[in-house]
Parts: structure tokens; C-alpha cells; sequence
């Protein structure tokens, strides 16, 4: 079997290929023999019902070749990245599938940085994954209580004695810590999505579904379920996604300012040229903004990245970087948006895009297209932006639907 990566991690259904105890154990061991001899790895995780037993399978397998593990149960993936820093770790785990069902679970693997691995880094456990296992005396494991601290301790602690926040947090990998971060800043929090049992995770909670009425509050803070990305909501049940946060702090830090394909063309007229687009995902927007010097990078899924902040991307970070910057609650701005129309279409297999002459046609007629296959879920997603977008995006997903069944 050989071990793939996908666009954050490795990716699946709990208890299929390759999310098996058997090849996690393997994982384990692979993550561990791809570092210098007697790592430390640290493992995190989100609620999911399947990420005791996962995390209990990592741990057997990094122990088997002689890895230290330090087990920080649930906390979101900053946290993760943190306390690989913090205590000097070989590498970092955190056990999620971000955004997905509670059936799904994944792995993300950090380097001693407290970044997402390279794609060399990558290789090193692949070729680790499909080597014999080598002798060694057994590795420990400690469950300590502290390793949240680590990123706690990081971000920024704006006072919000002023303030009531609609938090929620998707059932996911903040319940636990971020109530009483915000808690403890003096801000005053009506609950939503912070009771995990295990199963509802994502389930009409978090970033991808939240509130159209924020109860009175001042404004609401919307976490995935590893709580690394966000969605705010205003007053009036507007939503700013990472689009209106660029917009929002782009006169709170010099130079470029980097999105993504899927960034609206209305913000790059407004930014005068400032916005520079990467390929879709957080490693990609990383990877521009190191390359182009910007300190501020965004995906409108609400991914934030700040060069001058954590390793790695984090919906608490962000939200209080905002507040302590603007010194206020969030409203959604009021630049221009071009029109976009978006749809995920479930998929069975691949084709080749190529063949579908409607993207063609959309683009001569003035459309800006993106269509892609998701690197997380077997969707194709499909955007279209532009005073035709609905038409055009009809049109696409026919051809689609005719050419992946015939």
C-alpha cells in the first residue's frame, strides 16, 4: 500500500483505507522513523467519536520504534502547532477532518517549526511508511495537561469586558479551551456548538453553517471543527469571510496583501493592486506570502494567516488579532462584490476537465472560472464570477454531468 497525502494531510472515512488501526499504527511508526532517533511527537485532536482510538493507534506505532509521545487530547490545531514549538517536539499530530462529517478523520502532520510538513518532509514518511520496521526499545507516552498553554499563552488578549460574542465552536476542537479564553478577557458569551458528543461535530453548527441572527450579541465568532479557520457574523447576520478580513485589517499592515483564486474580483479592485492571488489552500497562501514578503494572507473559507504571528493558521488568533486592531466589533465592509455563484457536485470518479467547453465559453464571455476537484471530499467545485455567473455555471455543470456519465 503506499501512503498519499492529499492538499492537508491524509484524509478519509474512519475505519477505511487508509484510516485502518493497522495502517494508522503504521503511520505512527512511519511519522516517528522519519525524524532523528528518540523523537518526541505531540498529538492533538478534535472531538470525533474515532479520534481516541486513532490517537491510541498513533501512539502504538510511533512507541513501537522507540518515539516519546505527549498526548494533549482535544484542542485545535494552533494548539498543536504551538506546543511542537513549545516543548521542542520532533513533530506535531493533530487528528481532524477540519470541516467534514463526524465519520470522517484525518491526520496533519507538523515539523518541529510548528508548520505543515514540506513535500520532502512528506516523502520522508512515505518511504518511511514502506520500509521494515527497525528493533528499538519502546517509547513512552505521557498525557500531560499543560500543552494548550503553549498557544494560549501566544494569542493576543485584547480587552472584551465590553462585549457579548455568539461563540461557536461546531462541537469541534475548541469547546473545550476557547469559552474560557474569551471568558476570561471579560467578554460575555452566549454558546453555540460547544457541547461534543462525539457524532455532531460540523452538524449544523460552526463556519460552514452559522447563525442568521446573532441573539443580541454583538457579533458571532464561528469556528470549524479544528477551530483553524473562521467566519464572523455582524448585527445585522451579515457574514465576512476571508475576503471582508483582508479588507478590514488592510491598513493595519504595509505591502501586498495575498488571497486566493477564489478571492472576489471586486477586493482586487478595491486593494489597487495590492491583492496577489495564490492556488487554492493555506499551504499555498503561506507559501506566496513568504515569497512575496506580505504579512497578511486570506482564503475567503476563512483561513488567516499572519506572518508575523503563529505557524500555522487559528480562528481564536484571528478573531482577536481583528479586535485588536480595529479596537471595535466587526462590521461586514461595504466594498463592491462581483457576482459569484458557487456549487459542489458529488462525484463518483474523475474526468478530465478539459473536455468541458463550457468553461471555455464562460470565460470568452467575460466570466472568471474556477473549477477544480476538492482535495478533502470527492466533490467538484465549481465557481463562476461575473454578471452571467448563474447561466454559466449551468451550463458547466450540464457538460459536467453529461461527459462523467457517458
Amino acid at each position: 500500500m503506499t501512503l498519499k497525502f492529499g492538499t492537508d494531510g491524509i484524509r478519509g472515512k474512519a475505519g477505511v483505507e487508509p484510516l485502518t488501526p493497522q495502517t494508522i499504527e503504521a503511520i505512527g511508526s512511519a511519522i516517528a522513523l522519519s525524524c532523528a532517533e528518540d523523537p518526541t511527537i505531540v498529538i492533538g485532536m478534535d472531538t470525533r467519536e474515532s479520534s481516541v482510538w486513532i490517537c491510541d493507534a498513533l501512539c502504538e506505532g510511533i512507541q513501537k520504534v522507540g518515539g516519546n509521545v505527549l498526548v494533549g487530547g482535544v484542542m485545535p490545531t494552533a494548539a498543536v502547532s504551538c506546543a511542537t514549538i513549545g516543548e521542542k517536539a520532533s513533530r506535531g499530530v493533530m487528528i481532524t477532518a477540519s470541516h467534514n462529517p463526524f465519520y470522517d478523520n484525518g491526520i496533519k502532520i507538523f515539523s518541529e517549526s510548528g508548520r505543515k510538513l514540506t513535500a520532502k518532509q512528506q516523502k520522508d514518511v512515505q518511504s518511511a511508511f514502506s520500509k521494515p520496521l527497525p528493533q528499538r526499545d519502546r517509547g513512552t507516552r505521557s498525557d500531560p495537561l499543560h500543552l494548550a498553554l503553549h498557544w494560549i499563552r501566544r494569542v493576543p488578549k485584547p480587552d472584551l469586558s465590553n462585549m457579548t460574542i455568539l461563540l461557536d465552536c461546531a462541537h469541534g476542537a475548541a469547546s473545550i479551551h476557547a469559552p474560557k479564553l474569551f471568558t476570561d478577557l471579560g467578554a460575555k458569551l452566549i454558546l453555540r456548538g460547544c457541547s461534543p458528543n462525539g457524532t455532531n461535530i460540523n452538524d449544523n453548527v460552526g463556519a460552514l453553517h452559522p447563525p442568521k441572527d446573532v441573539q443580541g450579541c454583538d457579533f458571532a465568532i464561528c469556528f470549524d471543527g479544528d477551530a483553524d479557520r473562521l467566519m464572523l457574523v455582524d448585527t445585522q447576520g451579515n457574514i465576512l469571510d476571508g475576503d471582508d478580513i483582508l479588507w478590514l485589517l488592510r491598513n493595519h499592515f504595509e505591502g501586498p496583501l495575498v488571497g486566493t483564486v477564489l478571492s472576489n474580483g471586486g477586493l482586487e479592485d478595491v486593494l489597487n493592486g495590492r491583492l496577489l492571488r495564490s492556488p487554492v489552500g493555506d499551504a499555498n497562501v503561506e507559501k506566496l506570502m513568504h515569497d512575496s514578503g506580505a504579512i497578511l494572507g486570506a482564503e475567503p473559507s476563512g483561513h488567516i494567516l499572519f506572518g508575523d504571528g503563529l505557524a500555522t493558521g487559528d480562528g481564536t488568533y484571528t478573531v482577536l488579532r481583528i479586535l485588536e486592531c480595529l479596537g471595535h466589533v466587526p462590521k461586514r465592509p461595504s466594498w463592491e462584490r462581483w457576482p459569484v455563484c458557487k456549487e459542489n457536485i458529488i462525484i463518483t470518479e474523475r474526468i478530465d476537465l478539459n473536455v468541458l467547453t463550457s468553461i471555455k465559453k464562460a470565460e470568452e464571455s467575460g466570466q472568471r472560472v474556477i473549477v477544480r476537484y476538492s482535495g478533502t471530499e470527492p466533490l467538484l467545485r465549481i465557481m463562476v464570477e461575473g454578471k452571467e455567473a448563474l447561466f454559466h455555471l449551468q451550463q458547466i455543470r450540464e457538460d459536467f454531468l453529461e461527459h462523467s456519465s457517458s
